[in-house]
């Protein structure tokens, strides 16, 4: 279907833009009148390359920051039920001129979700649903989580962050012919102060299919694996009453399966993003 308003390349991302920062500063001006059991997240960021649990969605391979780059802007909220439940909506979109969009414009994929997710004492339990909209077509996920807050074992604020997510595609993109199928990923994301105020992630992770042609391939077990940094660094000029304003600044190294996921151009590669978030 062709969309009535189709602006070119240059115009499209600017009206994205615009629209991404007019929410950033209505969530912002906001802030100071939400509850304190809702909070709030918008971000943009430019990235080298789109992953989509190993698969290098445009085929940057290893073109690091080149004409395959895109851009991602993302929202959602958080709603606190009760001290130990949660619920959370969102929506995420994926933004470039790397092919011709079906959805219009420059806008290539948007992904709406929900979800709730469960604390008990130190483990967090979460499921949720999302609906992938791209190619023409949609594909449907569900996350089930389990996460472990182990900040108080080693000491000196240290925590590994420990987490299993088994990602089931309940309804594969027909537009695109996949078939349904799961990934199982096991991940740390430990954390450290640099200074008072600047941090660095330090994510890495290894994945495991359920199923042969998960991503296209012909064997199941072992996908994939990543190791990354991440540097955030918190935008203090900006007065309190207008969110938490913050950069970040991070590289991902992703070491792939060649027959697990036969479409990528390298099967290691680097990517890079850089971004603008706000929390309130």
């Amino acid at each position: 279907m062709h969309n009535r308003f189709t602006a070119g390349p240059s115009t499209t991302r600017k009206l994205c833009l615009s629209a991404c920062t007019a929410a950033l500063m209505l969530g912002a001006g906001t802030a100071g009148h939400a509850a304190d059991k809702v909070a709030g997240h918008f971000g943009i960021s430019y990235n080298s390359h789109f992953v989509s649990y190993g698969a290098d969605v445009w085929s940057a391979g290893g073109d690091f920051f080149g004409d395959e780059s895109t851009t991602f802007v993302t929202g959602d909220v958080t709603v606190a039920a009760t001290d130990n439940l949660s619920f959370n909506f969102g929506a995420w979109a994926d933004v470039n001129d790397n092919t011709n969009s079906a959805i219009g414009g420059s806008l290539q994929e948007v992904d709406i979700w929900g979800g709730a997710s469960y604390t008990i004492d130190l483990v967090t339990l979460g499921a949720t649903y999302q609906s992938w909209n791209y190619a023409g077509g949609t594909e449907e996920v569900v996350d089930l989580s389990i996460g472990l807050d182990d900040s108080g074992f080693y000491g000196g604020g240290f925590a590994l962050n420990p987490s299993v997510t088994w990602h089931i595609r309940t309804d594969g993109n027909k537009a695109v012919g996949q078939q349904d199928g799961s990934a199982v990923v096991l991940a740390v994301a430990p954390g450290f102060s640099l200074t008072d105020t600047v941090s660095l992630t330090i994510p890495a992770g290894v994945a495991f299919f359920t199923t042969d042609d998960f991503q296209g391939g012909t064997k199941s077990g072992y996908g994939y694996s990543y190791l990354g940094a991440s540097v955030g660094v918190p935008l203090d000029f900006v007065p309190a009453d207008y969110g938490a304003w913050s950069l970040s600044f991070g590289v991902t190294g992703y070491f792939t399966r060649e027959d697990a996921i036969p479409g990528n151009p390298e099967e290691n590669f680097l990517t890079g993003s850089i971004g603008l978030s706000l929390d309130f």
